[in-house]
């Protein structure tokens, strides 16, 4: 029989196989949970090391590499099934006919609150009055500036609320009478 050295303990043991590599099934459990370990990330091909029992299960180097992955294989699922989706949210608003405007009114209300629920220059609190102002203005520039959720939560300086009526004279005038906003 051979004989092989354990790669965890390194003890000398002899061995039916010649491609056994550990000398029992407790030595072989314990070298699969030693970290750090380095892995393959399955969707660029570089080598990571994964660090803690945590992140064990982690298949890619980056969560650029992990979104990449996942975009492809939701891609791929939604060209196998293409009416899947229309299937989904049929029956969504079959369940809940105004899903989609809980949903956004919802959404409007925390960037309210994100933007200190109320007008900057009267301190109008009615959601139904208040506007969302981009600060620097998208004049002469070829797109508008994104509107949701994670952007006014990254860039919430560049925001303001307005009620409708200093909105629209913002809008109409450049100022607003009595402050120093100015578009």
């Amino acid at each position: 029989m051979p004989i092989i050295t354990c790669l965890h303990c390194g003890k000398e043991v002899e061995a039916k196989r010649v491609t056994k590599k550990y000398c029992s099934e407790l030595c072989a459990s314990r070298a699969r949970s030693v970290f750090p370990k380095e892995r393959t990330c399955v969707e660029c091909g570089k080598v990571f090391k994964v660090e803690t029992r945590g992140d064990a299960a982690r298949r890619n180097c980056s969560q650029r590499c992990a979104k990449r992955r996942n975009s492809k294989k939701s891609k791929k699922w939604m060209d196998d099934h293409p009416g899947a989706m229309k299937r989904y949210n049929r029956n969504r608003t079959d369940k809940n006919p105004s899903a989609w405007n809980e949903a956004n009114a919802n959404i409007r209300v925390e960037i309210l609150n994100l933007l200190g629920g109320k007008c900057v220059v009267c301190d109008v609190t009615n959601r139904f009055w208040l506007h969302i102002d981009y600060v620097p203005t998208t004049r002469g520039k070829p797109h508008r500036h994104p509107r949701h959720l994670k952007y006014i939560r990254e860039h919430a300086s560049d925001f303001r609320l307005l009620c409708a009526n200093h909105h629209y004279e913002l809008t109409l005038t450049g100022k607003i009478e009595g402050t120093d906003i100015t578009q």
